[in-house]
């Protein structure tokens, strides 16, 4: 049977290799960036040949560094960043770039989309509940509508639209070009039960169904490891390729969020998710969580922020140049330097506050022309107050993404699990606790998106029935953070300060704003 199960995540900022044993510890790993572009303000691309180029060398060097024999991995699954995709001709070539789910194009393409819908009747509440999605930049049916609209002779050429698993699988050896169908609804053409391509939205909005990829259950077997890539990476020929499901219901599946009660997760990585799982379809009544499948069978309804985490990583980049020279010199991660600085600042950092807007306002506010930045400061705000009062305005948005999944029929979390980066965090871990209002546990899988897909390839092999047992497995819970009531209270000032600052700039300032940054860059 083998020791080992192999996860392929081709995630927003790179592309990582891990490989774990059938407990789910994690045996080695290796992890490449993906070179990113930008060629307009908004716009946001990859290579997909660099995917694949990457994704050989992560498992070469995974098997390499802690010599692993192939022979014992018995089974290989994907996962990738969601609602991100490239057109490929008949040959399988890649004819553009990438749109990566942070591209904003899809916007421009909303006041159309509107009008087709309204040319049948229909409105957006009426797409929501096809599709169990509302129109958004975020979606990649969205910059789909405008790939064709923009670039017709391109889209003319266009075999199949595909997402990074789909590219993978094909690399590693899959026989065609195999979707995962947890995610399919993000291409607004799909019905939101049976995640397959319903023709009447296809025609409504001008696109044609041929054009999108086989969708298939996480967990499907799809072929083995071509002798083509066992040649690139170390793998032997023929290992088991399974389906696999998108980042975020992955990193859900990676800390047991598939069906324990009261139980829920929240991913703080380069987007911000909220996660809740349902065994039965659904729908939220105000439209504004979306509704996706769940690899463990059943469905998940998230709230989605675009930037969450890549806005601390864009404070790093602007104003913690010290720090990170501090981290070169010290060899002390640059995250925890700068998480060192915060903790010196007070709760609510003085009422500074930081808006996390800077990819636009996803769940539960869906407004594109929303812009990040700080409000509240003083000639005697200091650093550490910046800091925290980013990762504070973080946890905000997650939190008013937690109220619209209890606005949308779910009950109050108990325990929610956390992931990303901030997880890594005991200072992050505990503001989350105390703006949650709810305990706070993480997990012993440091990469627990890779995790999920290890965790479905063990379970399309057999060496699990389903994803529970999988998950008594392979999932261990490391630290668990309760709320403390005295920073409670004190936050649900700071929130209502939060909301605030969004209400009070949402109507004039924040369109104002888009429209000049379109006019001049």
């Amino acid at each position: 049977m083998g020791k080992y199960v192999i996860g392929m995540d081709a995630g927003t900022m790179g592309v990582r290799c891990v490989i774990f044993d059938l407990e789910g510890r994690e045996i080695s790993s290796a992890y490449f960036e993906t070179p990113t572009v930008y060629p307009k303000p908004g716009w946001v691309e990859q290579s997909a040949y660099d995917v694949v180029d990457l994704a050989y060398k992560s498992v070469a060097k995974a098997i390499e560094k802690k010599n692993v024999d192939s022979e014992e991995i018995c089974a290989i699954s994907f996962t990738n960043q969601r609602t991100t995709w490239v057109p490929i001709d008949k040959d399988g070539n890649y004819i553009d770039n990438m749109f990566l789910w942070q591209d904003q194009r899809g916007a421009e393409i909303i006041p159309w989309a509107r009008e087709q819908l309204a040319k049948r009747g229909m409105t957006e509440a009426d797409l929501y509940k096809r599709c169990g999605h509302p129109l958004g930049s975020v979606q990649c049916g969205t910059k789909a509508f405008w790939f064709r609209l923009n670039k017709p002779d391109l889209y003319e050429k266009t075999y199949k639209m595909v997402t990074p698993h789909a590219l993978m699988a094909k690399a590693f050896g899959s026989d065609d070009w195999y979707e995962e169908e947890s995610d399919a609804n993000w291409w607004l053409v799909t019905n939101g039960d049976t995640f397959q391509v319903d023709p009447d939205l296809c025609e409504i909005f001008g696109m044609d169904p041929d054009k999108y990829p086989i969708f298939l259950k996480p967990g499907t077997p799809i072929g083995g490891v071509s002798k083509e890539c066992a040649e690139k990476t170390g793998l032997k020929e023929g290992t088991p390729l399974y389906v696999g499901s998108g980042d975020q219901q992955c990193g859900a599946l990676g800390v047991g969020n598939s069906g324990e009660d009261g139980l829920g997760s929240v991913c703080l990585g380069t987007a911000g998710l909220c996660i809740g799982y349902s065994d039965k379809p659904i729908r939220d009544p105000n439209g504004a969580c979306h509704v996706l499948g769940h690899p463990a069978g059943g469905y998940t309804m998230e709230g989605h922020a675009s930037a969450a985490a890549s806005s601390f990583r864009w404070l790093r980049n602007t104003i913690s140049q010290y720090e990170m020279t501090a981290a070169e010199v010290s060899g002390i991660d640059v995250y925890d330097i700068m998480t060192a600085t915060a903790s010196q600042a007070p709760i609510g950092a003085k009422g500074t506050i930081f808006l996390p807007w800077l990819a636009g306002a996803a769940c539960p506010h869906y407004d594109d022309n929303a812009r990040g930045g700080f409000i509240g400061m003083t000639l005697g705000s200091t650093k550490s107050e910046l800091t925290r009062a980013a990762m504070e305005g973080i946890c905000f948005e997650m939190r008013e993404m937690l109220e619209a999944l209890k606005a949308a029929g779910f009950s109050e979390f108990k325990t929610l699990r956390v992931t990303g980066g901030a997880a890594r965090s005991d200072l992050w871990n505990q503001i989350q606790a105390d703006i949650y209002g709810c305990a706070v546990e993480t997990v012993e899988a440091p990469e627990a998106t890779a995790l999920g897909a290890a965790m479905i390839a063990a379970v399309g092999a057999g060496i699990y029935k389903d994803a529970k047992e999988a998950s008594e497995k392979m999932v261990h819970v490391q630290k668990r953070y309760e709320p403390k009531p005295e920073n409670v209270a004190q936050y649900n000032d700071v929130y209502k300060l939060f909301q605030a600052c969004y209400n009070g700039l949402a109507k004039e300032a924040f369109p104002a704003i888009y429209q000049y940054q379109n006019k001049y860059y």
